[in-house]
């Protein structure tokens, strides 16, 4: 964890704690976790960790959200999004997806747990529940756009069903994330890799693997 020093700014300090949170949580669990031990490892007093957070379920609920927040920087601007070819679009969508398996996957144990934390809490249910809506929700709506272009360009099969391909990958991701619980030597980001590229060769390009043979550039 970073050290502290006698001008570490308030976001510095919250980025400690969140990230202190979520290494206190993934070695005992939610209910086993002490405000005490997080502020610790933060290096900040408990009073500081009560100033940003007012509680434990507030603090692990807003470490779960973090990194989901954190790994939506892996989507920010790729190169692939300016090319005109749909095919280096999708896969810059789909190299971002498994960049979120390989940064996400050791904290989805801790992220299963707030599900239980906020089943008594409509209002942090929702705020969970509503945030990964919107983030599946682009997500989705990235991939469609891309394959709809790229029917249209003639590059993808024009009577591939552009949602259910969507709502494949995006299930692709769930499940390899949730995976990563318990069996994370399968649920790895090649695996997940090797999935959509088949995904993409099989689904999306069949007739482009007809006309070489069976074989086809990666997409």
């Amino acid at each position: 964890m970073s050290r502290t020093s006698p001008d570490d700014s308030s976001e510095e300090k919250r980025v400690r704690i969140l990230e202190a949170a979520s290494e206190v949580c993934a070695r005992h669990g939610v209910e086993g976790s002490r405000m005490d031990d997080v502020a610790a490892i933060a290096r900040v007093s408990k009073g500081t960790l009560y100033n940003f957070f007012e509680s434990k379920q507030d603090l692990f609920l807003a470490s779960v959200i973090d990194s989901y927040e954190t790994s939506l920087r892996l989507f920010e601007d790729p190169p692939e999004r300016l090319a005109a070819d749909p095919r280096v679009r999708l896969d810059g969508a789909l190299r971002g997806m498994v960049r979120v398996l390989e940064a996400m996957a050791t904290r989805m144990t801790v992220h299963y747990q707030a599900f239980g934390m906020v089943a008594g809490d409509a209002p942090a249910r929702e705020r969970l529940y509503g945030f990964l809506r919107d983030f599946f929700a682009a997500r989705t709506g990235e991939i469609v756009e891309v394959i709809e272009d790229g029917k249209g360009q003639g590059v993808f099969d024009p009577a591939v069903e552009v949602a259910a391909v969507s709502d494949g990958i995006m299930a692709l991701l769930s499940g390899f994330l949730y995976r990563a619980t318990f069996d994370p030597q399968q649920a790895t980001p090649d695996r997940l890799g090797a999935c959509f590229d088949e995904l993409v060769r099989r689904v999306l390009c069949p007739r482009q693997i007809a006309g070489s043979g069976g074989e086809t550039d990666r997409v």
